[in-house]
């Protein structure tokens, strides 16, 4: 097991932290580009261009994103705030990693279906990148993160709705005295 900080982390934790984290940083890198070279003829002087896109330039990129940072929200505040009291889920926590990283994949690689699959010819090419790929795989490693999670304890939740102490945050008056 790792440790951080002098805390022990499962490896399921370990696998969906670093799978989110990825995740997000693999939603700004290009998952679609495009290159133009004209060479040396006389015609187009030497222009060469290229461009690229990230996921957050079609809707499954959009949806990616979204189910990345509700995860990652899950995690730090299970994991970094142990004194956040999260309502109880319908689901497991493992259960839920499992969901999001399978939506991410799965939202991945609609993208990559939607999208020319690429190619090219004399001095130019098109095609899916290299983000694209990493946002597959982590998507992959967060459901598997969830998976190995499935044995972990399940942190202590409060049942929806209910509070402890009165409102202001103290403890109840005790009641009046009988008669």
């Amino acid at each position: 097991m790792p440790a951080v900080a002098g805390r022990h982390y499962s490896n399921g934790d370990t696998a969906i932290g670093i799978g989110l984290v990825v995740a997000f940083i693999a939603t700004f890198l290009p998952w679609y580009s495009a290159s133009f070279s004209c060479g040396g003829s006389a015609l187009c002087n030497g222009l060469n261009t290229s461009f690229s896109v990230s996921a957050l330039n079609d809707w499954p990129g959009w949806l990616f994103f979204l189910a990345v940072l509700v995860g990652l929200a899950l995690f730090i505040l299970r994991t970094f705030v142990p004194t956040f009291t999260i309502p109880q889920l319908p689901q497991t926590d493992a259960m839920i990693y499992m969901i999001i990283g399978v939506f991410a994949a799965v939202m991945a690689l609609l993208w990559l279906v939607t999208h020319t699959s690429g190619g090219g010819g004399a001095g130019y090419s098109y095609g899916p990148s290299f983000g694209l790929f990493i946002g597959i795989i982590a998507g992959i490693v967060v459901a598997v993160g969830g998976y190995l999670k499935r044995t972990d304890p399940q942190p202590a939740v409060s049942a929806y709705g209910t509070t402890s102490g009165n409102s202001f945050g103290g403890d109840s008056p005790p009641p009046p005295p009988a008669l």
